[in-house]
């Protein structure tokens, strides 16, 4: 301990309370500063408000029960101390920072209908700092008073004084709890009335900005410097590429769209036109235009705003992020002239790197887990899950990065994937952040949903794009629904007689190792290469095999589910595939005759019914109902549909999805939104997934040299220790581990090391087979 422990106050074993407030305190308010906002508060009061918030959000780390809890050296009396609820600080210090905030508007007389809401959203962002957000209208109770009068008293009162407004919240505390119990009358009122998805918006910001500051202080020291991107990042490596050189018909149509769309930056409504489309066929090249447009949206939004945007770019599968990240990754290197550091481009979702290094920096792990999940980067990749569980949760981890979006450019790439449940929920938030937290949604699809009714298309002739190219055609063949055994005859028989390159895209797992199982062995002896991808092979061989499928130019067959068809950058020549909603039929078509090399040759893309030995149409078991009858009334009259006509269709079809989906969904969580309770708004998932167990799979010597590490760190008895550890092989772990429905996992489950499942060399051949990874159980119930 300090030398001069026993004359100071600490906040932590090895800096003073003082200075920990001041420099939390400091850091808020230059983060508030830097973003833009359009709030019923003027910036000035609210860079005051999040200031006392910095500098009350621990003083109750001023009671000798704090203190005496600090300087125990003793293991087991600190743990005891710990515990004991007279230590707890965040209560108090959110009691005095509500009435700190409380005097400071009156004394500057703010009276409109947030000043009742400011002082509460400081309270429960205080109250919070170290746990999960909670019912706001449970938390504004405090059934705990009893022993916060207790801590009062114990309060070094005078080591407190360099707080404004000290005094007069120190005179309120002391009548406390009498000068408490009206506020959760007037709470009661006031949420009452329908203000719509702001307060929730407002709490968040307080939220974040108050941990992440704790966080950077109490880890890193600052907040990190903003880096400068060249706004003529992808043209000077399409440039290198040599894109802007028109080869081919496709290479005509991607340099025209991307001119067509650069075009509307300088006639860009930067006021109005916050929600955009950019809606182009499959194919056209999105990744690098939508890229472009943000960056160069960014420098003009510099320019005539004064604010420097982050560009956070969205997608919804595992499979395309790495594909997109490198791409993204060459233009960076192209611009820069070297590797983009993370302060440069960040990816982040559960199986990117979690080390974060600066030019001549590289973080520890932990210092790493804050500059990471806190999105500290100009670019950042991530996934929707990502995005949306920042947007919709309770979660302090996850909504410590929110005010990173606030004044951002989200690229949300296949947006066509976002659950139909949940348009109204995202139509909603998507509005508020727009019009009070200056972000710029880009939506970038072949198959633009009906979410938005008015949003701004940087495609201006789009009729003409998706009519300029005719690469594919939908066969439709679903009047005579298909067994397994006759679909896997029907591809035998039609590829021998007509070898192409296929895509054999099925709704279920099941499905599709049975067609695989029935088909490789006679294809393979006919000279197919033959591969098979489901989320039941490891993330790592998943990978591979998508990069053997897009380097082999011998005739090949892939069976797969669905995790392929949007975004993943593969070129085959035919498609079969059993009915889904149209949305994902468009998709799909993408990956077939994409490079359109040979221009006078139409891809044919088949569209099946599959049923099982039930009489169960595979389709049922993934897809909601309404979506699949919404396909089938569109195109029964069809049994052919040229890709020219798709723009045409999918409009009609989310027009109709449009006209029949139910918002109750969307509205449970708007109403737990308005009432800021938290709890409810804590059930939010993105994916609505069966309950699932995660299994570690030691496939090869990687994964065993992986493993005894995992195995040694868990036997570190220090929690953080432990983390940090984990940290430095947390990519290459979840390379090897697969998510496991628990209907599909065996009856005697597998041995569990700090809450995760392994199967161990010696198990393999039970369990996990190279070609189809994990086994599944005969005769269980048919799931995605």
């Amino acid at each position: 301990m300090p030398s001069l422990y026993y004359n100071e106050v600490w906040s932590h074993p090895d800096k003073p309370l003082r200075e920990h407030l001041e420099k939390v305190a400091k850091i808020i308010k230059c983060s508030i500063e830097e973003l833009p906002l359009n709030l019923p508060v003027k910036k000035k009061i609210l860079s005051e408000i999040l200031y006392y918030l910095g500098l009350y959000h621990d003083i109750g780390k001023a009671t000798s029960f704090f203190q005496e809890y600090l300087r125990e050296e003793n293991e087991d009396k600190k743990a005891r101390l710990k515990n004991d609820p007279k230590t707890k600080h965040s209560l108090l210090s959110a009691v005095a920072a509500y009435f700190a905030i409380e005097e400071y508007l009156k004394e500057i007389n703010f009276n409109n209908d947030f000043s009742f809401f400011l002082p509460v959203a400081g309270f429960i962002a205080v109250r919070r700092h170290h746990t999960d957000l909670q019912s706001i209208s449970e938390d504004i109770k405090i059934d705990e008073s009893e022993f916060i009068k207790e801590q009062i008293n114990n309060l070094n009162t005078d080591y407190l004084l360099f707080l404004p407004k000290w005094k007069e919240v120190f005179e309120k505390l002391k009548s406390f709890p009498n000068s408490w119990l009206l506020k959760k009358l007037s709470w009661n009122q006031w949420i009452k009335e329908d203000k719509g998805v702001l307060p929730y918006l407002i709490q968040h910001l307080f939220y974040s900005l108050l941990l992440d500051a704790d966080k950077h202080e109490a880890t890193i020291g600052t907040k990190l410097k903003r880096k400068i991107l060249p706004s003529n990042m992808v043209e000077l490596y399409r440039k290198e590429k040599r894109f802007n050189v028109p080869e081919s018909k496709i290479n005509e149509l991607r340099n025209e769209i991307y001119q067509n769309v650069l075009n509307q930056i300088k006639i860009l409504d930067l006021e109005k036109d916050r929600i955009i489309s950019l809606s182009a066929p499959t194919g056209s090249g999105k990744t690098l235009t939508s890229f472009a447009f943000a960056l160069n949206l960014r420098e003009r939004i510099e320019k005539e705003k004064g604010y420097c945007p982050r560009i956070i770019y969205c997608l919804p599968y595992l499979s395309i992020i790495d594909q997109n990240a490198k791409v993204i990754e060459e233009v960076f290197k192209i611009a820069i002239g070297k590797e983009p550091t993370s302060d440069y481009f960040l990816i982040h979702h559960h199986l990117s790197d979690y080390t974060y290094r600066e030019e001549n920096t590289e973080y520890e792990p932990d210092e790493s887990e804050i500059l990471i999940e806190g999105w500290d980067s100009e670019v950042i990749i991530t996934t929707f899950v990502q995005l949306f569980h920042t947007l919709f949760t309770n979660k302090n981890k996850a909504i410590r990065k929110f005010h990173k979006i606030v004044g951002s450019i989200v690229i949300l790439d296949e947006i066509q994937s976002f659950p139909h449940t949940y348009w109204l929920l995202f139509k909603e938030t998507a509005d508020t952040l727009a019009k009070h937290f200056n972000v710029y949604f880009i939506l970038s699809t072949a198959t633009q949903p009906a979410i938005f009714e008015h949003s701004k298309e940087l495609v201006t002739e789009k009729e003409k794009y998706f009519t300029f190219l005719k690469r594919t055609q939908v066969l439709v063949k679903t009047s005579s629904p298909m067994t397994i055994n006759e679909l896997k005859e029907y591809i035998i028989k039609s590829l021998i007689s007509k070898p192409q390159s296929t895509l054999v895209v099925l709704n279920t797992i099941n499905s599709a190792e049975e067609v695989f199982r029935g088909i490789k062995d006679t294809l393979k002896r006919s000279g197919f290469e033959v591969y098979y991808l489901s989320s039941h092979i490891v993330p790592i061989e998943r990978l591979k095999r998508i990069e053997a499928i897009k380097n082999s130019t011998n005739k090949k067959v892939v069976i797969s589910t669905q995790l392929v068809e949007a975004g993943v950058d593969i070129d085959l020549e035919r498609v079969i595939r059993d009915i889904g909603p149209f949305d994902s039929i468009n998709q799909v078509a993408g990956r077939v005759n994409r490079n359109f090399k040979n221009e006078n040759k139409i891809a044919d893309v088949e569209i099946i019914k599959l049923k099982d030995e039930r009489e169960r149409f595979f389709s049922s078991y993934i897809y909601d109902s309404v979506l699949i009858d919404a396909t089938e009334r569109l195109i029964q009259l069809f049994t052919q549909i040229s890709e020219d006509n798709f723009l045409n269709l999918s409009e009609k079809y989310y027009k109709e999805v449009k006209r029949v989906i139910s918002d109750d969904e969307s509205n449970k969580y708007l109403d737990g939104i308005k009432k800021l309770n938290y709890e409810y708004i804590g059930n939010f998932k993105l994916i609505d997934e069966i309950d699932k167990i995660d299994i570690f799979i030691e496939l090869n010597d990687e994964a065993t040299e992986v493993l005894k590490q995992y195995e040694e760190l868990i036997k570190i008895k220090d929690i953080k220790e432990r983390k940090r550890k984990f940290l430095k092989i947390r990519k290459e772990f979840y390379s090897y581990v697969i998510s496991i429905s628990l209907k599909k996992a065996p009856k005697d489950l597998f041995p569990e090391i700090g809450g995760i499942r392994f199967v161990g060399k010696t198990q393999l051949e039970d369990v996990y087979e190279k070609e189809t990874g994990f086994k599944i159980i005969q005769n269980s119930s048919i799931w995605i």
